[in-house]
C-alpha cells in the first residue's frame, strides 16, 4: 500500500482569515485531516470523540488556503 506522501509528517497550514501555522497530519478521510500538536491544533475546536487534555483535532478541507510540507530543519 503506498503512503500518502503527508501523512504523519510537519505541514504549515495557512487557513482563512489566519496567518501559517504548523501540525503533524495523522490521517485523512473524505473531507478533512486528522492533525496534532504544533501550533495549530490549539487553536482548532475540541472534537467530541477526543479527551479534553489531548491535541488531537479535526481540520476540514474548507478551512485550508494552502498547505505545504514543513521544511526540515537543520
Amino acid at each position: 500500500m503506498k503512503q500518502k506522501p503527508l501523512l504523519n509528517r510537519r505541514v504549515i497550514f495557512k487557513l482563512h482569515g489566519m496567518d501559517p501555522l504548523d501540525s503533524t497530519i495523522l490521517k485523512q478521510d473524505e473531507t478533512g485531516y486528522w492533525i496534532r500538536g504544533g501550533t495549530l491544533a490549539p487553536q482548532l475546536v475540541h472534537p467530541n470523540c477526543s479527551q479534553p487534555e489531548s491535541d488531537v483535532r479535526y481540520l476540514e478541507f474548507t478551512r485550508i488556503e494552502w498547505l505545504r510540507a514543513a521544511r526540515p530543519r537543520p
